[in-house]
């Protein structure tokens, strides 16, 4: 059962406020955000004067790739600290969606960066230009180095937060970029490959694409209030059927608030002698057990009982 889910997030038809029910900045993940960040920060500076000094396409786009990684682990600092927030009667779900909405915009802008770095490689395919392959190996071992202590950073914690997911595709994706740099880098020292440095760099900026759309598809995913991919609500609505004394089902809703945190919303209709309190609690233990759902509201209809209709 997921841990996350202990702090109060249940409730039965009614509010209760609860101080704390935001779980804070959690150490585990957010320290080691601020690590990362410093590191990202010095490489930047060194990535910069590198692909000045070398001149090469595929250390500059990779330090574009490294500034949106700075700003997607800002965006993810100061999202989990407004995510730590207590609730209020008019914020009733605390501050958890601003982490989603962290990631959208990491998403969206890193996608924007891709194709600005596609367009530019593109462009360099008709001119040839002096690339110092010496300085370019010496930076990609650098930023390789720097994003394999990232990843191994930030690894454990993947599944706590879409953020730090988001933040780990960057440094994946980055340790993948370094390789093809070392690549280039000995291919223009060597053999004089100029090409491949624009080949690696229109390549980092796919890879940039891809790690990107997937983010933002999840992000979006979760703001349109769409069930979990790993539920499948029918069955959830079976289950709830299957049950000793419900007659029907309606208005189920399953959506997640942010990560690690599923809710859901049902309608049950059930005999007079089921139509008691303790079956809503039992029903919402069932349901926190079996499908590992943290935030249930369940509302329990006697035989005979209408919905007020509001037609507007």
């Amino acid at each position: 059962m997921n841990g996350e889910c202990q702090h109060g997030l249940q409730h039965h038809h009614h509010y209760h406020h609860h101080a704390g029910i935001a779980e804070g900045i959690r150490p585990s993940y957010v320290k080691k955000l601020q690590w990362v960040m410093a590191l990202a920060i010095l490489y930047l500076v060194i990535q910069s004067f590198g692909s000045f000094y070398s001149g090469s396409l595929a250390l500059m786009a990779d330090a574009g790739h490294k500034l949106a990684d700075i700003g997607a682990l800002a965006l993810a600092l100061f999202a989990s600290w407004f995510s730590s927030l207590s609730i209020s009667p008019r914020k009733t779900f605390g501050f958890y969606r601003l982490e989603i909405l962290a990631a959208l915009f990491n998403g969206l802008g890193l996608m924007i960066i891709a194709c600005i770095i596609l367009w530019e490689a593109i462009g360099r395919i008709q001119h040839t230009v002096h690339i110092a392959g010496g300085s370019m190996l010496g930076v990609s071992i650098a930023g390789l180095l720097i994003n394999i202590i990232s990843a191994k950073l930030l690894y454990p914690d993947k599944e706590l937060n879409l953020n730090v997911k988001g933040a780990l595709f960057h440094i994946m994706s980055d340790i993948a970029n370094s390789l093809g740099e070392i690549l280039a880098a000995l291919g223009v020292l060597l053999f004089r490959f100029t090409w491949l440095d624009t080949l690696i760099s229109g390549i980092i900026a796919l890879l940039v694409f891809y790690n990107a759309s997937r983010v933002f598809r999840e992000s979006l995913h979760i703001l349109m209030e769409a069930a979990p991919k790993r539920l499948d609500v029918t069955q959830v609505e079976h289950y709830i059927r299957s049950l000793s004394g419900v007659l029907d089902v309606h208005n189920l809703h399953v959506w997640t608030i942010t990560t690690g945190k599923e809710a859901l919303l049902a309608h049950v209709r059930v005999t007079d002698e089921t139509f008691a309190f303790q079956s809503a609690q039992n029903l919402e233990n069932d349901l926190r057990q079996r499908f590992d759902l943290c935030h249930i509201t369940i509302q329990l209809e006697p035989p005979g009982f209408v919905e007020e209709t509001i037609i507007e």
